[in-house]
């Protein structure tokens, strides 16, 4: 997909300096009326991946990319035989009721002559200068050609860069770079890249090019050398992977700039982070940062070698010999499983094999509790025991529930509002986690559309992987006072009833 870079016809409050970034991921879409010629539907989809940055002496600030898919803009011809789009975005950084930062710039699309063969899309980079801090960013789009605007995305965005203390970059995920010839407000480190905003890596695409900067290490000592590990794990049980695990040896200094490029072919498909750790000249830790991704590679499967091998006398699944007990206990993996090991599991389950079957639940475990592989089983039995006790319904047994695939992989939520009985509202609940998988202040929306079973279904989290639903409030109160859900899928407004306070909670969970 080929993707354009653009420039903006009005910023405010844009910093011009560049160096550190931390990433997090908002991906927002909704229905928009678009016009080319003639009137038609479109689904305008932009991806939005926000990182911070911090070089030493220099005040901390946050970078926003933003693609737009080109095909799904509205585009209007300004002049005979040229069309181009226009996006307005607006973004503010607060802090309870204070406004920090604020942003209104309209986005024009590369110039067009044929509407009938968009392909690609358009990018534009952002920077806001901001201190220390933790902040809600919330980013409103509007299509200025058809006059629509997309839901309020909101998402936590922290800047914490001590000023003594080594720290790591956020990791910038790139498709190409190229030496600035005039450096821009978004050049780092003399060049000017081109982010893959959308962090996934297709079949196609065998190449994981990275970019991060280390700052401080000259506070580990005052000279010698200091060690960064990058590595690829699991985004489920924090696994590393076999034959991608790479490490340098740098000079101590101000800033260490990290540019390097992973061979993914062999990697298989999967939710996965990128990870890059500082440690010392003894081996000892000392920061780290991470990114997500996903990788799609169907020509690469679970490694069968890996589990022929593994030797099971004297472990814990030699005593597992029942066959229907070994299903159940693969079975009840599934929350927890990478992609890979799902489709194994799920063939393995299949069939008559105990010994493929220990093989496979004795690697599971060991690979992500070395140390005790029998305890972690058993933790987990015990987690799974629980969750068949609290969210079994009639027909699901509680592991297979929403609820209970939140809670075995992610594990017990800070805080859980429970709203059985809201007026005019379906019963709902709102699991609120400080900090799960790498990701702060995350939360999880689950409603029972039946009042009279225990079936909650999850319609919505800000979790990076899960369901994202801007309609979410729709559907708790789709049938308050009569009014309908169905009323068009660009709707996002309900009226508000004595006694609504979803939105209020899930922005202040208490």
């Amino acid at each position: 997909m080929c993707i354009f870079l653009f420039r903006q016809n009005k910023k405010s409050n844009i910093m011009n300096t560049s160096t550190f970034w931390r990433r997090t991921m908002l991906t927002m879409a909704v229905i928009l009326f678009a016009f080319a010629g003639q009137a038609q539907t479109k689904r305008l989809k932009p991806y939005l991946s926000t990182t911070t940055y911090c070089a030493p002496g220099v005040s901390p600030y946050v970078e926003n990319a933003i693609a737009f898919e080109c095909r799904t803009a509205t585009y209007r011809q300004f002049e005979p035989g040229k069309f181009k789009a226009t996006v307005e975005v607006q973004t503010i950084f607060r802090q309870g009721e204070k406004i920090c930062a604020y942003s209104k710039i309209a986005l024009d699309s590369p110039v067009v002559t044929d509407t009938s063969k968009l392909d690609g899309a358009f990018i534009d980079q952002q920077r806001f200068a901001l201190p220390n801090g933790d902040y809600e960013m919330e980013i409103s789009i509007t299509d200025m050609n058809s006059g629509d605007a997309l839901p309020v995305g909101k998402t936590n965005v922290e800047l914490k860069y001590p000023d003594n203390t080594p720290s790591v970059s956020d990791i910038l995920l790139y498709d190409s770079y190229n030496k600035a010839a005039k450096p821009s407000s978004c050049t780092k480190s003399g060049m000017d890249f081109l982010p893959r905003v959308y962090p996934f890596y297709g079949p196609q695409t065998n190449k994981l090019h990275f970019y991060a900067e280390v700052y401080n290490s000259n506070k580990l000592y005052e000279e010698g050398k200091f060690l960064v590990n990058y590595y690829i794990e699991t985004r489920e049980s924090s696994t590393r992977m076999q034959n991608f695990f790479f490490n340098k040896r740098l000079d101590v200094g101000k800033v260490n700039v990290l540019l390097h490029t992973i061979d993914i072919t062999d990697l298989p498909s999967g939710n996965y982070y990128l990870v890059v750790e500082v440690r010392d000249r003894s081996n000892a830790f000392i920061c780290s940062n991470s990114c997500p991704f996903q990788r799609s590679n169907p020509s690469v499967s679970y490694d069968m070698g890996d589990i022929a091998g593994v030797s099971i006398a004297n472990t814990f699944v030699s005593e597992i010999t029942e066959l229907d007990s070994l299903r159940r206990y693969i079975r009840y993996l599934d929350p927890v499983c990478s992609e890979t090991e799902r489709d194994y599991a799920s063939s393995l389950v299949r069939t008559d094999d105990v010994k493929t079957m220990q093989q496979f639940l004795f690697n599971f475990w060991s690979a992500r509790a070395p140390m005790n592989p029998k305890q972690a089983f058993n933790d987990y039995l015990a987690a799974v025991k629980r969750v068949n006790m609290s969210f079994k319904t009639t027909s699901t047994p509680g592991y297979r529930t929403d609820r209970g695939y939140v809670f075995l992989k992610y594990g017990t939520p800070d805080k859980i509002v429970d709203q059985p009985d809201e007026p005019g509202a379906y019963p709902y609940q709102i699991w609120h986690y400080y900090e799960v998988a790498h990701q702060r202040n995350k939360r999880f929306v689950f409603m029972a559309p039946d009042r009279s079973t225990n079936d909650y279904q999850l319609i919505h989290s800000d979790m990076v992987g899960e369901i994202n639903n801007p309609r979410w409030q729709l559907e708790i109160y789709g049938g308050i006072y009569g009014q309908g859900y169905d009323q068009g899928v660009d709707q996002t407004e309900y009226e508000k009833g004595w006694g609504s306070h979803a939105g209020d909670l899930y922005d202040n969970p208490r």
